[in-house]
Protein backbone atom coordinates (compact mmCIF):
# COMPACT_ATOMS: atom_id res chain seq x y z
CA UNK A 1 0.00 0.00 0.00
CA UNK A 2 1.69 3.59 -0.88
CA UNK A 3 2.18 5.25 2.65
CA UNK A 4 2.60 9.01 2.84
CA UNK A 5 6.79 9.25 4.09
CA UNK A 6 5.42 12.33 7.06
CA UNK A 7 9.09 11.60 8.40
CA UNK A 8 10.27 13.20 5.14
CA UNK A 9 11.75 16.41 5.11
CA UNK A 10 10.25 18.48 2.37
CA UNK A 11 12.26 21.55 0.41
CA UNK A 12 8.67 22.46 -0.93
CA UNK A 13 7.10 22.77 1.79
CA UNK A 14 9.79 25.48 2.49
CA UNK A 15 9.32 27.16 -0.89
CA UNK A 16 5.52 27.23 -0.47
CA UNK A 17 5.73 28.87 2.62
CA UNK A 18 8.28 31.37 1.09
CA UNK A 19 6.70 32.06 -2.77
CA UNK A 20 4.78 34.77 -3.81
CA UNK A 21 1.23 34.00 -5.34
CA UNK A 22 2.14 34.70 -9.13
CA UNK A 23 -0.14 33.73 -12.15
CA UNK A 24 1.09 31.11 -14.72
CA UNK A 25 0.28 33.46 -17.45
CA UNK A 26 3.81 34.10 -19.22
CA UNK A 27 4.29 33.37 -22.70
CA UNK A 28 7.28 32.23 -24.21
CA UNK A 29 7.87 33.90 -27.19
CA UNK A 30 11.45 33.29 -27.77
CA UNK A 31 11.78 28.95 -27.67
CA UNK A 32 15.59 28.98 -26.39
CA UNK A 33 14.40 31.61 -23.29
CA UNK A 34 13.19 30.74 -20.35
CA UNK A 35 12.06 33.58 -17.86
CA UNK A 36 13.66 33.86 -14.60
CA UNK A 37 10.86 33.03 -12.56
CA UNK A 38 9.96 30.31 -14.15
CA UNK A 39 14.03 28.98 -13.80
CA UNK A 40 13.35 29.51 -10.22
CA UNK A 41 9.80 27.49 -9.88
CA UNK A 42 11.51 24.26 -11.71
CA UNK A 43 14.48 23.94 -9.34
CA UNK A 44 11.83 24.39 -6.45
CA UNK A 45 10.05 21.24 -8.17
CA UNK A 46 13.42 19.41 -9.06
CA UNK A 47 12.26 19.66 -13.21
CA UNK A 48 14.13 20.84 -15.66
CA UNK A 49 12.86 24.58 -17.35
CA UNK A 50 12.74 24.07 -20.49
CA UNK A 51 10.47 20.83 -20.07
CA UNK A 52 8.43 22.98 -17.72
CA UNK A 53 8.29 26.15 -20.31
CA UNK A 54 6.80 23.46 -22.90
CA UNK A 55 4.22 21.96 -20.13
CA UNK A 56 2.94 25.56 -19.64
CA UNK A 57 3.22 27.07 -23.52
CA UNK A 58 1.15 23.86 -24.48
CA UNK A 59 -1.63 24.86 -21.95
CA UNK A 60 -1.50 28.53 -21.10
CA UNK A 61 -5.21 29.23 -21.51
CA UNK A 62 -5.34 27.11 -18.40
CA UNK A 63 -2.79 27.36 -16.53
CA UNK A 64 -2.70 31.03 -16.20
CA UNK A 65 -5.66 30.67 -13.73
CA UNK A 66 -3.50 28.15 -11.55
CA UNK A 67 -0.61 30.26 -9.12
CA UNK A 68 2.81 28.91 -8.32
CA UNK A 69 1.12 27.76 -5.18
CA UNK A 70 -0.63 25.53 -6.85
CA UNK A 71 2.22 23.73 -8.57
CA UNK A 72 3.87 23.67 -5.33
CA UNK A 73 0.67 21.98 -3.43
CA UNK A 74 0.76 19.44 -6.24
CA UNK A 75 4.27 18.40 -5.90
CA UNK A 76 5.07 18.92 -2.12
CA UNK A 77 1.81 16.28 -1.48
CA UNK A 78 2.26 13.66 -3.98
CA UNK A 79 5.93 13.51 -3.90
CA UNK A 80 5.34 12.14 -0.24
CA UNK A 81 3.48 8.83 -2.20
CA UNK A 82 7.18 8.36 -4.51
CA UNK A 83 5.47 10.40 -7.46
CA UNK A 84 8.69 11.39 -9.54
CA UNK A 85 8.59 14.85 -10.63
CA UNK A 86 9.08 14.27 -13.84
CA UNK A 87 6.02 12.13 -13.74
CA UNK A 88 3.81 14.49 -12.25
CA UNK A 89 5.27 17.39 -14.72
CA UNK A 90 3.95 14.61 -17.27
CA UNK A 91 0.50 14.61 -15.54
CA UNK A 92 0.06 18.04 -15.62
CA UNK A 93 0.73 18.02 -19.34
CA UNK A 94 -1.97 15.60 -19.59
CA UNK A 95 -4.33 16.61 -17.50
CA UNK A 96 -3.91 20.55 -16.18
CA UNK A 97 -6.89 20.32 -14.05
CA UNK A 98 -5.43 18.50 -11.50
CA UNK A 99 -3.82 21.19 -10.24
CA UNK A 100 -7.15 22.67 -9.10
CA UNK A 101 -7.66 19.95 -6.74
CA UNK A 102 -6.94 21.74 -2.97
CA UNK A 103 -4.46 19.97 -0.68
CA UNK A 104 -7.41 18.48 1.24
CA UNK A 105 -9.03 16.72 -1.55
CA UNK A 106 -5.98 14.98 -2.99
CA UNK A 107 -5.49 13.98 0.63
CA UNK A 108 -8.90 12.88 0.72
CA UNK A 109 -8.71 10.87 -2.80
CA UNK A 110 -5.29 9.42 -2.13
CA UNK A 111 -6.11 7.97 1.07
CA UNK A 112 -9.53 6.80 -0.92
CA UNK A 113 -7.28 5.11 -3.37
CA UNK A 114 -4.64 3.32 -0.91
CA UNK A 115 -7.66 1.88 1.02
CA UNK A 116 -7.65 -0.22 -1.29
CA UNK A 117 -4.48 -1.70 -0.83
CA UNK A 118 -3.36 -1.92 -4.77
CA UNK A 119 0.34 -2.84 -5.53
CA UNK A 120 2.39 0.50 -5.14
CA UNK A 121 4.30 0.19 -8.41
CA UNK A 122 0.84 -0.55 -10.41
CA UNK A 123 -1.41 2.45 -8.48
CA UNK A 124 1.16 4.72 -9.59
CA UNK A 125 1.13 3.85 -13.22
CA UNK A 126 -1.91 4.27 -13.33
CA UNK A 127 -2.47 7.47 -11.57
CA UNK A 128 0.32 8.78 -13.73
CA UNK A 129 -1.09 7.57 -17.27
CA UNK A 130 -4.62 8.55 -15.92
CA UNK A 131 -4.30 11.71 -13.95
CA UNK A 132 -8.13 11.68 -14.00
CA UNK A 133 -8.10 9.56 -10.60
CA UNK A 134 -6.89 12.79 -8.81
CA UNK A 135 -10.19 14.45 -9.78
CA UNK A 136 -12.77 11.61 -8.14
CA UNK A 137 -13.72 12.54 -4.59
CA UNK A 138 -13.06 9.84 -2.04
CA UNK A 139 -17.06 9.15 -1.83
CA UNK A 140 -16.64 8.42 -5.45
CA UNK A 141 -13.56 6.26 -5.19
CA UNK A 142 -15.10 4.26 -1.81
CA UNK A 143 -18.17 3.40 -3.50
CA UNK A 144 -17.29 2.26 -7.40
CA UNK A 145 -14.17 0.33 -6.89
CA UNK A 146 -15.98 -2.32 -4.75
CA UNK A 147 -18.18 -2.72 -7.26
CA UNK A 148 -16.19 -2.75 -10.13
CA UNK A 149 -13.97 -5.83 -8.33
CA UNK A 150 -16.90 -7.79 -7.81
CA UNK A 151 -16.90 -7.97 -12.13
CA UNK A 152 -12.98 -8.64 -12.10
CA UNK A 153 -12.94 -11.78 -10.00
CA UNK A 154 -11.82 -8.94 -6.98
CA UNK A 155 -8.28 -9.41 -8.36
CA UNK A 156 -6.99 -5.99 -7.68
CA UNK A 157 -4.11 -6.22 -11.05
CA UNK A 158 -7.14 -6.55 -13.18
CA UNK A 159 -9.27 -4.02 -12.10
CA UNK A 160 -6.44 -1.69 -12.86
CA UNK A 161 -5.54 -2.62 -16.14
CA UNK A 162 -9.62 -1.76 -16.69
CA UNK A 163 -9.21 1.11 -15.41
CA UNK A 164 -5.51 2.38 -17.44
CA UNK A 165 -7.61 1.28 -20.58
CA UNK A 166 -11.33 2.84 -20.16
CA UNK A 167 -10.66 5.48 -16.98
CA UNK A 168 -14.67 6.33 -18.09
CA UNK A 169 -15.54 3.57 -15.72
CA UNK A 170 -14.64 5.81 -12.62
CA UNK A 171 -17.35 8.56 -13.92
CA UNK A 172 -19.88 7.15 -16.27
CA UNK A 173 -23.83 6.12 -14.67
CA UNK A 174 -23.14 3.14 -13.03
CA UNK A 175 -26.25 1.39 -14.02
CA UNK A 176 -25.02 1.86 -17.88
CA UNK A 177 -21.25 0.46 -16.88
CA UNK A 178 -22.80 -2.29 -15.26
CA UNK A 179 -25.36 -2.65 -18.10
CA UNK A 180 -22.29 -3.25 -20.22
CA UNK A 181 -20.25 -5.62 -17.71
CA UNK A 182 -23.44 -7.92 -17.39
CA UNK A 183 -23.82 -8.23 -21.13
CA UNK A 184 -20.09 -9.28 -22.06
CA UNK A 185 -19.65 -11.62 -19.12
CA UNK A 186 -23.90 -12.87 -19.68
CA UNK A 187 -24.42 -12.42 -23.22
CA UNK A 188 -21.33 -13.04 -25.03
CA UNK A 189 -19.82 -14.89 -21.76
CA UNK A 190 -16.29 -13.73 -22.05
CA UNK A 191 -13.88 -13.77 -18.40
CA UNK A 192 -12.15 -10.78 -17.25
CA UNK A 193 -9.15 -11.86 -18.15
CA UNK A 194 -10.55 -11.66 -21.90
CA UNK A 195 -11.82 -7.86 -21.78
CA UNK A 196 -9.51 -5.73 -19.13
CA UNK A 197 -6.87 -5.31 -21.14
CA UNK A 198 -9.32 -4.14 -24.17
CA UNK A 199 -11.34 -0.23 -25.00
CA UNK A 200 -14.78 -2.14 -24.55
CA UNK A 201 -16.10 -0.36 -21.66
CA UNK A 202 -15.17 3.19 -23.55
CA UNK A 203 -16.91 1.50 -26.88
CA UNK A 204 -21.11 2.40 -26.83
CA UNK A 205 -23.06 -0.94 -25.72
CA UNK A 206 -25.34 0.00 -28.82
CA UNK A 207 -22.07 -1.10 -30.75
CA UNK A 208 -20.63 -3.79 -28.82
CA UNK A 209 -24.54 -5.47 -29.36
CA UNK A 210 -24.60 -5.00 -32.79
CA UNK A 211 -21.32 -6.10 -33.68
CA UNK A 212 -22.10 -9.49 -31.50
CA UNK A 213 -25.60 -9.82 -32.94
CA UNK A 214 -24.21 -10.04 -36.50
CA UNK A 215 -21.53 -12.26 -35.93
CA UNK A 216 -24.20 -15.03 -34.13
CA UNK A 217 -26.45 -14.27 -37.38
CA UNK A 218 -23.35 -14.93 -39.53
CA UNK A 219 -22.35 -18.33 -37.21
CA UNK A 220 -19.13 -16.94 -36.61
CA UNK A 221 -19.71 -16.36 -32.50
CA UNK A 222 -20.94 -19.24 -31.22
CA UNK A 223 -21.66 -19.73 -27.49
CA UNK A 224 -19.63 -21.40 -25.00
CA UNK A 225 -19.54 -24.86 -23.46
CA UNK A 226 -21.53 -24.43 -19.94
CA UNK A 227 -18.29 -26.76 -18.71
CA UNK A 228 -15.43 -24.59 -19.59
CA UNK A 229 -13.73 -22.13 -17.98
CA UNK A 230 -15.15 -18.59 -18.73
CA UNK A 231 -11.19 -17.15 -19.37
CA UNK A 232 -10.61 -20.37 -21.90
CA UNK A 233 -9.91 -18.40 -25.53
CA UNK A 234 -12.28 -20.30 -27.97
CA UNK A 235 -12.34 -19.79 -31.48
CA UNK A 236 -15.08 -16.77 -31.83
CA UNK A 237 -13.22 -13.27 -32.91
CA UNK A 238 -11.26 -11.45 -30.18
CA UNK A 239 -13.15 -8.70 -28.22
CA UNK A 240 -9.94 -6.32 -29.58
CA UNK A 241 -10.84 -7.19 -33.11
CA UNK A 242 -15.01 -7.23 -32.44
CA UNK A 243 -14.83 -3.41 -30.69
CA UNK A 244 -11.45 -2.08 -31.58
CA UNK A 245 -11.72 -1.40 -35.08
CA UNK A 246 -13.83 0.83 -37.89
CA UNK A 247 -17.37 0.10 -39.01
CA UNK A 248 -15.52 -0.80 -42.11
CA UNK A 249 -12.47 -2.88 -40.82
CA UNK A 250 -15.18 -4.90 -38.51
CA UNK A 251 -17.47 -5.52 -41.84
CA UNK A 252 -14.65 -6.67 -44.30
CA UNK A 253 -11.77 -8.02 -42.00
CA UNK A 254 -13.76 -9.64 -39.08
CA UNK A 255 -17.02 -10.33 -40.21
CA UNK A 256 -15.85 -10.91 -44.02
CA UNK A 257 -19.12 -8.87 -45.62
CA UNK A 258 -18.83 -5.88 -47.92
CA UNK A 259 -19.53 -2.35 -45.50
CA UNK A 260 -22.33 -1.88 -47.30
CA UNK A 261 -23.78 -5.14 -45.72
CA UNK A 262 -22.94 -4.17 -41.98
CA UNK A 263 -24.44 -1.07 -42.45
CA UNK A 264 -27.70 -1.79 -43.27
CA UNK A 265 -27.96 -4.66 -40.80
CA UNK A 266 -27.00 -1.67 -38.52
CA UNK A 267 -30.12 0.71 -39.03
CA UNK A 268 -32.43 -2.46 -38.90
CA UNK A 269 -30.79 -3.35 -35.64
CA UNK A 270 -31.51 0.36 -34.38
CA UNK A 271 -34.88 0.02 -35.33
CA UNK A 272 -35.67 -3.26 -33.68
CA UNK A 273 -34.32 -1.75 -30.39
CA UNK A 274 -36.40 1.48 -30.73
CA UNK A 275 -39.40 -0.90 -31.30
CA UNK A 276 -38.58 -2.70 -28.52
CA UNK A 277 -38.71 0.19 -26.42
CA UNK A 278 -35.18 -0.72 -24.96
CA UNK A 279 -33.76 2.38 -22.11
CA UNK A 280 -31.37 4.09 -24.27
CA UNK A 281 -31.36 6.88 -21.63
CA UNK A 282 -27.69 6.78 -20.48
CA UNK A 283 -26.95 6.30 -23.69
CA UNK A 284 -25.48 9.34 -25.37
CA UNK A 285 -25.46 7.94 -28.62
CA UNK A 286 -25.96 4.90 -30.78
CA UNK A 287 -23.76 5.26 -33.61
CA UNK A 288 -19.68 5.10 -33.41
CA UNK A 289 -18.15 8.33 -35.86
CA UNK A 290 -16.69 6.09 -38.47
CA UNK A 291 -20.33 5.59 -40.17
Amino acid sequence: MLLIKSFRTCHLCHCFKMIASKNMSVAINEPNVVPEHLNNLAKQLNVKSSVLSKVINNHQEKLQFYTESRWLVLFEYLTQYDFKTSELLEMIDSNPDILGVSRQDLQKCMTAWTNFRFDDKKLRQLIVSQPSCLLLDDKQILSRIPKLLSYVGNKQNRLLELISYSPNILFDNWKYIESKLDYLLLNMELGPIQFVTTSVMSSTLFDLKCRHTFLIKLGMYKPRDPKANPNQITGNPSLKKIIETSDKQFAVKVAGVTAEEFFVFKKIFKKQLDEENEDDSDEPEYYSDDN
